[in-house]
């Protein structure tokens, strides 16, 4: 299990997560989220998502406030845009709708709970790259090719592949790349693969296309499927800043780095901090850093979804 530092910003600039809910069990504290079960009931859980944040594998002692939100509140959306052809294993974010669940926890939660099925999960990442950036740049810097794909050459950061491509890596602790030939084993299923691959592109372009209406570019992202009753559903976030990357069109410069709607402002301020070898714990972050870095979020919000979560303002 992930442990995460006291944060230490006051508890009503961000929200750490970590309580105990009567009758419940806090059985997971990931780098974002805590899931809870109740005792006895196997096939659900609770997920909520903190305003926590990682970075460089580090879960850093202060928080982003309303983050958590976002992520639930982007997700959701994408969600309801496909659930006519791509199903997920969340049954509902509406508190008063889990069962069991203390009324005196509905307002704090609210916003940030997905009550979901528990699904059998898929052990791949399927991540779909329109652009490169991250580890993909440094592979073809490297080697001329992604994953094994051959690419043209003088490809720069940033620049455009020929092609969306599918990078898959597996599902662990710390995600490896793997061949598509090697998802497929893990999938155990060639059709079943298929029809993964299938629906990631599908998602990929509607939501690549809702992005580029508003200006934004989808440069990459990841999708995780489960398997419930013997179909494929969505699991985990979806679509969200921390599972993509979304640039603004016109800030694009290739060969340059665009700025990203997500934590890299975080990311860069530690950069800075030459003193710090990358371990726990981590600088502490300046309130104009934990700021901006809201802002960011609440910007791809509204862009994406056409406005905030319930209770939040700018």
């Amino acid at each position: 299990m992930a442990s995460s530092p006291t944060p230490r910003t006051s508890a009503a600039s961000g929200y750490a997560g970590g309580f105990e809910i009567p009758g419940w069990e806090l059985f997971y504290r990931g780098k974002v989220r805590d899931l809870y079960r109740r005792p006895g009931d196997e096939e659900h859980m609770l997920m909520v998502a903190t305003d926590r944040l990682s970075a460089f594998d580090v879960v850093l002692g202060e928080t982003i406030p309303d983050r958590g939100r976002v992520l639930t509140h982007i997700t959701e959306y994408w969600l309801r845009q496909v659930e006519d052809w791509m199903p997920a294993a969340r049954i509902t974010t509406d508190p008063a709708a889990v069962p069991d669940l203390p009324g005196e926890f509905h307002d704090r939660l609210r916003g940030r709970l997905t009550w979901t099925r528990v699904a059998d999960r898929i052990h791949v990442e399927v991540v779909l790259r329109a652009r490169l950036a991250g580890s993909a740049f440094r592979e073809y810097q490297r080697s001329g090719s992604l994953w094994g794909i051959p690419l043209p050459e003088g490809l720069q950061n940033s620049s455009p592949l020929p092609e969306v491509l599918l990078t898959p890596t597996t599902k662990a602790e710390k995600d490896e790349p793997i061949s598509w030939e090697q998802a497929r084993e893990i999938i155990g299923s060639d059709e079943e693969a298929e029809r993964i691959a299938t629906l990631s592109r599908r998602l990929f372009d509607q939501a690549a296309g809702r992005a580029a209406e508003e200006g934004v570019v989808l440069a990459d992202t990841k999708f995780e499927f489960g398997r419930l009753d013997g179909r494929l559903v969505l699991i985990d976030e979806v679509l969200t800043p921390d599972s993509s990357r979304y640039w603004p069109a016109d800030a694009i410069r290739e060969g340059e780095e665009p700025p990203s709607y997500d934590k890299e402002i975080v990311r860069a301020w530690l950069r800075s901090q030459t003193d710090w070898n990358r371990e726990a714990p981590a600088p502490a972050l300046p309130p104009e850093i934990q700021e901006r870095t809201r802002e960011r979020y609440l910007e791809i919000c509204r862009i994406l979804t056409g406005g905030l979560p319930e209770g939040v303002e700018a």
